[in-house]
């Protein structure tokens, strides 16, 4: 008895999935990635599709041409998700995740009405580390870096 990788699982579902809303997924080693974009938009958005045109939905959720993938993914270090190619099987308008944390990539699952609707940005000082490190310092004056209100400038 062999045993079968759940991503070869999961690629079989991903195809299962989206014969139901008529999308062939070209490319499904980026459908399943176990990782998400961020929200690029809290809402999907309605997109006028061709059958048999091939289409690069973005999964990171950086590309600036939201729903599809403009390249900004191939920046080193930035994104280790990849665009979802896909095609549909018959024209029409289809909805597009925007929040990038569907199980059904590219197509909207309502999984947005779980994504927070508070900017990531809104509580940014929160997060942010403050303490005094001598080690910071130290290699902060070796650098030539001049203190400046209460900082390294």
């Amino acid at each position: 008895e062999k045993m079968i990788s759940s991503r070869v699982c999961k690629a079989n579902l991903s195809l299962i999935r989206n014969a139901a809303s008529k999308v062939k997924i070209l490319n499904p080693s980026a459908d399943v990635l176990p990782f998400k974009g961020i929200d690029a938009d809290k809402k999907p958005v309605s997109v006028k599709l061709e059958a048999g045109k091939t289409y690069s939905w973005c999964s990171c959720g950086h590309s600036k041409i939201q729903p599809f993938c403009d390249g900004t993914h191939k920046i080193d270090g930035y994104t280790m998700n990849k665009p979802v190619q896909f095609q549909v099987e018959k024209s029409g308008e289809y909805m597009l995740c925007n929040c990038k944390q569907t199980d059904k990539r590219p197509i909207c699952d309502g999984s947005h009405k779980m994504v927070s609707p508070i900017p990531r940005n809104a509580n940014a000082s929160r997060f942010v580390m403050y303490g005094d490190s001598p080690v910071y310092d130290g290699v902060a004056r070796d650098l030539g870096y001049k203190p400046k209100d209460g900082g390294f400038q």
